[in-house]
């Protein structure tokens, strides 16, 4: 299974010398238009990162003269930026960038049955870009010189290519699968995305580390015999290596569909990363004991893994471990609706941006194991939001006449903090929903402990932005939650209202809609919501919409204010919008987090939206596997 070699067609194995001309050398490999062909490769991966750069530049750019042009304005000096004012850019986000590739499922699974899910449809962008990339794959590995006579050297040429390409592919595809990704932060590109691109980069790696193999077999095979080439692999540790490579890349394939991903996660979780590291391993040893080319490129590839595996060790010894406070201390609550509330007070104060999540290790549930969760809440409050106001600056604010339009006077509070209070350390924590696995574990011994509350030994890694995007800028933000997604949505909430009183940002309103199976699901972010709607100014900014689907009497839905509904029934976002957009103030961004067909409701009632002259831009907060 050789890539070419620089020694020629001559290979001693054992005490015997045999002439392979075309299962190992150069022959019938064209070296040269390999070397073309990855180089094209490399600068259309390049041409699209810059493209998508440039226009991830714009965006920010318009977006922050847009937050600095409105901070001073009223709502109807923000009417400028409530008008979509290019129709092409309009319709590029309906009928591309925020299309499903379908009328409208997307991130609703796909259900066989109960107990079968068959993964999610990508959009109609990451299908374009998908089905271009795999489109040149089988190009490169169709453009053969089919004038050769010899069919062997027309295979070995098959050989060479498949196995160039398979290795360069490996690159982006390790790339992509570290947490500490720096494209996300760089492209503004979600983590979901590039974990998509993963996937499909994958398959295409085993499918031509395959065609690589088959080639190689078939030439050997014509050369002696099945049994030979079979005893080439056993004893030539070029083979034999190479051998483990694909091997190993079989059982990723093999394993890594949906269903089984899915319904065994940790079980694939484990036997993911060790067949990648033999998959790596096979390659790694393949290509130096031939001192082949593309040995860099595997190079490259150990270096990712291993800085990004080195950053993921620092982070989590940072935030966890201090030699003066000791480490993380971890309490566990069992909430009602079967959900529990994980609490990690660490022993150092850190930033902690809105819409992060972190990586959560609890060693007496689930060993050495981490499973990602969204944020929900942070303490104390500058830890999310850093605070701009000194005690003089807001004396001097306090006591100035304001502009038309913007917040009373009484509404500012003192941010100054106390000295205590800045060098208080940070607390994190989640809602984790019991489902299967390791959450049905936690919320299980929880629920057997005194009080439902058990204190263990537990690690967070992280924060991590799965897709960094400021709400800022945008006049109204419309942020749609359903189950324990409202936890993505908490800290932007507070920050938006902390900064608001500020003056930081542009909004001037803000629209939680949150629904729920039933009232046991508002018990989750009680006390959450309590501090939100004590901050300053939140009546005026901020409406909360409650939705519970299957309440237990219609007693159970009160409306406390007309700034905090509840209603019975599911929530329809096509209504809300309908309601939302006429009292909108400049532009408008609508956000969601939650189940696959919630986000697809959502999503397509924003996009029918778009393109009727309205400013509003739609994110979607997934996390899929």
């Amino acid at each position: 299974m050789g890539f070419a070699s620089e020694d020629g067609a001559n290979a001693t194995e054992g005490n015997t010398t045999y002439i392979y001309e075309y299962s190992r050398g150069l022959s019938g490999v064209d070296v040269p238009r390999d070397v073309l062909i990855t180089q094209i490769l490399c600068v259309s991966i390049g041409f699209v990162a810059v493209v998508v750069f440039c226009g991830r530049v714009a965006q920010m750019s318009l977006a922050y003269l847009r937050q600095i042009t409105s901070l001073t304005a009223t709502r109807r000096q923000q009417t400028f930026w409530s008008i979509e004012g290019s129709p092409m850019w309009a319709s590029i986000k309906k009928h591309l960038l925020y299309a499903p590739l379908g009328s409208k499922r997307h991130n609703r699974e796909i259900q066989l049955s109960s107990a079968m899910n068959m993964g999610t449809i990508p959009s109609r962008f990451q299908t374009i870009l998908l089905t271009l990339y795999i489109a040149s794959q089988i190009a490169y590995c169709s453009l053969l010189d089919y004038k050769v006579n010899h069919k062997a050297a027309l295979v070995a040429e098959l050989r060479g290519r498949s196995g160039v390409l398979a290795v360069l592919n490996m690159v982006p595809l390790f790339m992509l699968a570290g947490r500490n990704n720096p494209l996300i932060p760089l492209l503004h590109v979600s983590f979901d995305t590039y974990n998509l691109f993963h996937r499909w980069l994958g398959r295409i790696v085993v499918l031509e580390a395959i065609t690589h193999t088959v080639a190689w077999a078939i030439n050997a095979c014509d050369e002696q015999d099945c049994s030979h080439m079979l005893e080439r692999v056993r004893t030539t540790p070029f083979f034999s290596w190479g051998t483990v490579g694909t091997g190993a890349m079989i059982v990723l394939f093999c394993h890594s569909w949906s269903p089984i991903r899915h319904a065994f996660y940790e079980t694939f979780l484990h036997i993911h990363q060790l067949c990648a590291f033999l998959a790596l391993l096979g390659v790694y040893v393949h290509l130096k004991l031939d001192s082949l080319p593309q040995l860099w490129w595997a190079k490259l590839i150990v270096s990712i893994w291993v800085i990004e595996r080195s950053m993921r060790l620092i982070r989590l010894v940072y935030l966890n471990v201090s030699l003066k406070d000791g480490k993380t201390k971890l309490v566990v609550e069992a909430l009602p609706g079967e959900a529990c509330r994980v609490t990690f007070h660490l022993p150092r104060r850190v930033h902690i941006g809105p819409g992060c999540h972190v990586y959560a290790y609890i060693p007496s549930v689930a060993l050495w194991m981490s499973h990602p969760f969204s944020v929900a809440w942070v303490e104390p409050s500058s830890c999310v939001t850093p605070l701009a106001m000194s005690e003089s600056l807001f004396e001097r604010r306090r006591t100035e006449p304001m502009s038309p339009g913007r917040l009373e006077k009484q509404n500012f509070i003192d941010f100054d903090e106390p000295y205590e209070e800045r060098n208080k350390p940070t607390t994190v924590s989640l809602i984790v929903a019991a489902r299967t696995g390791m959450t049905r574990k936690l919320y299980n011994k929880a629920l057997a402990s005194a009080e439902n509350t058990f204190s263990a030994s537990g690690y967070i890694e992280g924060p991590y932005a799965s897709h960094p995007s400021s709400m800022g800028s945008y006049g109204t933000a419309v942020l749609f939650s359903a189950g324990a997604g409202i936890t993505h949505h908490m800290l932007h909430v507070r920050d938006l209202l902390i900064r608001a009183a500020e003056g930081r940002v542009a909004t001037h309103r803000i629209y939680l809609i949150w629904s729920v199976r039933s009232t046991e699901h508002l018990t989750w972010v009680r006390q959450y919501m309590d501090s939100i709607l004590s901050l300053p100014n939140r009546r005026e900014v901020l409406t909360i919409k409650l939705f519970v689907s299957k309440p237990k009497s219609v007693r159970e839905i009160i409306s406390p204010s007309s700034t905090v509904q509840m209603f019975s029934g599911r929530c329809r976002p096509d209504v809300v919008l309908d309601e939302v957009i006429p009292k909108r103030v400049g532009a408008t961004i609508v956000s969601v987090c939650g189940p696959g067909a919630f986000a697809d409701e959502v999503r397509a009632a924003a996009r029918d939206r778009v393109g009727q002259g309205i400013a509003i831009d739609f994110v979607e907060e997934a996390f899929t596997w």
